[in-house]
């Protein structure tokens, strides 16, 4: 009984130190990308951004002006084109921290589907902006994988968990971090809320905006969980004028009276 409870001891031990290098790694990719303290301090953000499927039966385009504060999590589209909706139109979007809500042209939605797609964006796309810097938050779990050699690149490599509690679905991240420069150079993940529990390859251009390296030109494409793409079929998402620190009426992200 003590050989077992001293192996099990070993394996609990040896987890928990993987565990801790894990998180050490990813420290030092999000200080590489900027500093969380850095990020949160600069206090909002707003820019442009483009999304489009690969073209085809189900193709999806969003093209929309975002404006996020970050404390609490506050988020606000107006579109130029939704398609997931279907709607012609203004549609604009907004999550206040608690309750999502759609107004097209101007008229709240009382539609469960039109509320859903909006809860999921607003804060789907408020966390892949803040993401290298949200990496940190509680309840988040770390797990140090073998070391990846991509395009003669070294790569540590770590996988990422949530708790039960943690957001509204728990997806799974496999994070490349650039053994050179400690930059996550691109990620596996999964779509839980949609029933995608198979990953997506994330790539990504950086560009340096207030001091905090920003992934804003992202492609992803279907993946097995080394990393390998299954085919070339992209989806393309872009952000451009990219504005930190901007003046923002608290009141956009509240739901409009009837």
């Amino acid at each position: 009984m003590k050989k077992i409870i001293f192996a099990l001891a070993l394996v609990a031990a040896s987890a928990l130190t993987t565990a801790q290098t894990a998180k050490e790694l990813v420290t030092k990719a999000v200080e590489a990308t900027g500093g969380k303290q850095n990020f949160y301090n600069l206090g909002t953000v707003a820019y442009d951004l483009e999304y489009r499927t690969p073209p085809g039966e189900g193709a999806i385009t969003l093209v929309a002006h975002e404006t996020y504060a970050f404390n609490g999590e506050l988020s606000h589209a107006s579109y130029t084109i939704h398609s997931l909706t279907g709607a012609n139109g203004k549609v604009v979007e907004g999550y206040n921290g608690k309750e999502a809500w759609v107004t097209f042209d101007g008229k709240i939605s009382a539609d469960e589907k039109a509320n859903g797609v909006a809860r999921f964006l607003r804060k789907t796309n408020y966390y892949w902006f803040a993401m290298f810097f949200k990496l940190l938050d509680e309840g988040v779990n770390y797990e140090e994988l073998t070391d990846q050699k991509v395009n003669d690149k070294d790569y540590n490599r770590v996988k990422i968990t949530f708790g039960d509690k943690v957001g509204d679905a728990q997806d799974t991240y496999v994070l490349y971090i650039n053994k050179e420069t400690k930059m996550i150079d691109q990620f596996l993940f999964t779509v839980v809320a949609f029933g995608l529990t198979e990953p997506n390859l994330m790539s990504f251009d950086y560009e340096t905006i207030e001091g905090i390296k920003i992934p804003s030109k992202r492609k992803y494409v279907a993946a097995d969980w080394e990393g390998k793409p299954k085919d070339t079929n992209y989806t393309i998402t872009n952000w451009t004028n990219i504005k930190f620190g901007v003046a923002v009426d608290k009141s956009i992200f509240e739901k409009p009276t009837e």
